[in-house]
């Protein structure tokens, strides 16, 4: 499943993830993982939660992005969800609907859920759960 949560900057789109990600993890079985493009939030995330700070690697494309996913998944079979928060800071827009693609069929193929905190218009797509979020 990938649940979106999107609105304008300052919606929350950050403090919910954390939420989610804190209470997913209380009955969680498998890890939990959040990933971010800066440290913010790392003290209100529980220790239980895998915080990997995306500004520390050289990611620089939609590929390079993609494949540290994979390969970070590759490397844990036990990750149960995936929380991404602002996606747009990641990746281009451009990419973005193609990554909610991506994502949607590989979390169906491998039983993983993705959280993803993203400003975007225009991104339901069968099978998505997306979220508006308003200040």
């Amino acid at each position: 499943m990938v649940h979106v949560l999107t609105g304008d900057k300052g919606a929350g789109k950050t403090k919910k993830l954390i939420s989610m990600a804190n209470e997913l993890v209380q009955d969680a079985k498998g890890h939990i993982v959040y990933v971010s493009n800066s440290s913010e939030g790392m003290y209100q995330l529980s220790s239980k939660i895998r915080l990997v700070n995306i500004s520390e690697f050289p990611i620089s494309s939609y590929d390079s992005f993609i494949g540290f996913l994979y390969g970070m998944i590759s490397e844990d079979y036990d990750i149960e969800a995936i929380f991404i928060d602002n996606l747009n800071a990641i990746i281009s827009n451009d990419d973005i609907v193609r990554f909610f693609a991506d994502a949607k069929k590989f979390a169906e193929n491998n039983s993983i859920k993705f959280v993803v905190g993203a400003k975007c218009e225009n991104v339901a797509q069968e099978g998505l759960n997306v979220e508006y979020m308003a200040v």
